[in-house]
């Protein structure tokens, strides 16, 4: 009986998080598609969390790198830097690079801006991009999109 729960767990944490993704792209949100993409991504981390062995540190950094993504793009700034920089110091501490380094930093870097903290904002910017330079272009085009719709965030 655990393992179909930690299952059912696993099935409803990337539904969750798939969730998330189809409402983000569903612009323009309405108060509720709002307070919906918060739901949805705490859900996902938190189901993350209940699901035992399954959650790990890239379970976690990403959760928490997916609700500070809702959060600037909702207009809550400070819950976006505080999980922002917790994926950050998540991938920091297991020593990731690559893709995984340049996607924190481009969560900074959207928190910063949602905070309107200007240097920030361009200084984790920088940092991505220099990452971006390294990862395959596969990696890179996932990542320079979000990268790019940073609000007020000059593209070079």
């Amino acid at each position: 009986m655990e393992h179909n729960a930690t299952v059912d767990t696993l099935t409803l944490a990337k539904a969750a998080f798939n969730a998330t993704w189809d409402l983000l792209e569903a612009e323009p949100w309405s108060d509720e598609d709002r307070r919906q993409l918060l739901v949805l991504a705490m859900g996902s981390r938190h189901l993350w969390e209940l699901s035992g062995d399954a959650c790990g540190p890239e379970q976690r950094s990403t959760g928490d790198w997916l609700i500070s993504h809702v959060a600037s793009r909702i207009g809550e700034p400070q819950l976006a830097m505080r999980f922002a920089q917790a994926a950050h110091d998540c991938v920091v501490a297991q020593g990731w690079e690559g893709w995984r380094l340049a996607s924190a930093e481009e969560g900074l870097a959207r928190a910063c801006a949602a905070l309107g903290d200007l240097v920030g904002r361009d200084l984790h910017a920088q940092l991505c991009r220099d990452l971006l330079e390294t990862l395959s272009p596969e990696d890179r085009n996932v990542i320079e999109p979000q990268l790019a719709s940073i609000p007020g965030l000059s593209h070079p």
